[in-house]
């Protein structure tokens, strides 16, 4: 349209064909004003979309952080319902002390296998959330099948024992996937963010929140432990149907899996209504057609940076294509796999070590239960007593979670220095409950104080820390691995803890026992300090 003063429309302002031309110039104007604006709104909707994003990825209880919570929830509680299923099935079906053993230790022996092979998928293809999922599928179909045990059968603690195998592959996966899932969670969002030029976090405050994410999904770890006495105790409470006792204790463990998945569920739906391509209108007016060649020389811009992006998976592909040897060339390798395997091979020596000890320590401050009381009565004051230990240790969760990466008393607590503190709180807890066994056994409530602390400190330390630790300190191409390599380090010192801490009992006395895992906190503490890189 020509917009150039006519002579005509100049002399005869009132004339009609002028009006009109005017009205028309105007509307004209309109219209594109009222395009510009519309095409404005598309960046301002696309930065509140990456802020949301970003708000969402930073969210403390985002959908992937859930699922690693719920994952290790699952996890522990599946670990420790065999110490008070056990009891019940020895009262209901005999069998020799092997088979028991067996039964008891046949899952830490799938955990060693589920921690690497979970690790090692970690890395590959599925990624950390897709292995979690396949992990948590066996233990679904594990505590069915456990639960489904034909008590009857000869062959029953056989079958319980290859179940429970079974669920310890799906239970080890979860420790290196949880964890690199908690620390990684939120990273494809912070890296797109520093592309828009959005504020974002410096190296310390990432690193921070990484710690704390990782910590927020290991104290799930006691609310496990905690929910088997509970439920044991309402359940002895409610019916004395041992046989539906241990059935309900052992087929809980599939709960969290099954809410886990319909998490995932929800998950998928969300991502795949986000990704949903929009439909472009068929019409356009001569405005947007103006501005399309400002939105090809911003794609010509962001075009470099996407191409960029899309090269890294190359490269990534190009580092798995080394296999192990890329795997060990790992730097300062050997000194972080001392400090990650070998402080947690030491703990769960100690912490599993006392777990089977717990019954001998009860009975010496309480003495036995079977005086007078009926086989029902027994087992419940048996959960009573687990469930009264476990709520001592469970703070120890949460107070690591409060101080990890923050300055208290003029320090960091850093996870190396927190290991430190609950090393060196252990050493001196079981040094003086050692010393002093004798006296005391004539004092329960301070025996049982004692040795619930030294649980509170294993939890807050070294429990806690070395969770978190190899998913700090190693690369992140082979960050699931190593962490699965370390975490089946930790098993094989809770087999070795679990059968040898009752015969050095009966050979050396409890006392001795005691004082050897003060020595154990003590080699474990100078391992920390010479081995562990600060953080």
């Amino acid at each position: 349209m020509d917009l150039s003063p006519s002579n005509n429309n100049l002399e005869s302002p009132l004339n009609p064909e002028s009006e009109m031309d005017d009205n028309n110039v105007e509307e004209g104007f309109q219209d594109e004003i009222i395009t510009n604006d519309h095409e404005e709104e598309d960046p301002t909707t696309t930065v509140h979309d990456q802020a949301d994003a970003t708000a969402a990825s930073e969210s403390w209880f985002n959908p992937q952080q859930m699922s690693a919570m719920l994952s290790n929830f699952s996890t522990s509680y599946n670990v420790v319902n065999i110490s008070l299923v056990l009891p019940i099935l020895q009262s209901l079906h005999s069998a020799s002390q092997q088979a028991v053993a067996s039964t008891g230790s046949s899952l830490l022996a799938g955990m060693m296998l589920g921690q690497i092979g979970g690790g090692m998928l970690g890395d590959t293809f599925l990624g950390a959330l897709g292995a979690l999922r396949l992990v948590m599928v066996l233990q679904i179909v594990a505590s069915i099948g456990s639960a489904c045990t034909n008590v009857q059968d000869a062959g029953f603690y056989v079958h319980l024992a290859t179940w429970r195998f079974i669920l310890g592959i799906g239970a080890g996966g979860v420790y290196p996937l949880a964890a690199v899932l908690s620390a990684e969670q939120g990273k494809d969002q912070q890296q797109q963010d520093s592309h828009h030029h959005h504020h974002h976090d410096s190296d310390a405050e990432q690193l921070g929140k990484q710690i704390h994410r990782v910590v927020l999904t290991f104290s799930t770890q006691g609310l496990g432990f905690v929910t088997v006495p509970i439920l044991a105790v309402i359940l002895f409470e409610v019916t004395d149907d041992l046989n539906f006792i241990w059935r309900f204790l052992l087929g809980f463990g599939c709960i969290p899996g099954l809410v886990l998945m319909l998490l995932q569920c929800k998950m998928y739906r969300q991502e795949h209504h986000n990704h949903d391509p929009v439909p472009l209108s068929e019409e356009h007016d001569e405005g947007e057609i103006a501005n399309h060649n400002d939105d090809e020389e911003h794609d010509v811009t962001t075009g470099v940076q996407e191409d960029a992006t899309l090269e890294e998976p190359e490269e990534d592909g190009t580092q798995e294509a080394h296999g192990l040897s890329a795997l060990f060339h790992e730097p300062g390798l050997g000194k972080k796999i001392i400090g990650t395997a070998g402080t947690w091979f030491l703990f769960d020596i100690v912490f599993y070590g006392n777990t089977i000890f717990q019954p001998i320590v009860m009975e010496a401050a309480f003495g036995s239960d079977s005086n007078g009381k009926s086989e029902v009565e027994e087992l419940s004051s048996t959960a009573r007593k687990s469930l009264m230990l476990t709520s001592i240790a469970l703070p120890g969760y949460f107070f690591a979670a409060m101080v990890m990466g923050k300055k208290t008393l003029c320090v960091t607590q850093t996870p190396r220095y927190v290991m430190m503190q609950g090393f060196a709180a252990m050493a001196i807890l079981y040094t003086t409950i050692g010393m002093n066994w004798s006296y005391l056994r004539h004092y329960p409530a301070v025996l049982i104080s004692l040795y619930g602390m030294t649980f509170f400190f294993a939890n807050y330390g070294p429990n806690t820390t070395t969770f978190i630790l190899p998913s700090l300190l190693y690369a992140p191409e082979h960050r699931s691995t190593w962490n699965g390599i370390s975490a089946a380090c930790g098993k094989l010192g809770a087999l070795a803890g679990a059968s040898l801490f009752a015969p050095a009992a009966a050979e050396l006395g409890d006392n001795v026992v005691m004082l050897l895992c003060a020595g154990l906190s003590v080699f474990a503490l100078l391992l920390t300090s010479c081995f562990v890189p600060k953080v």
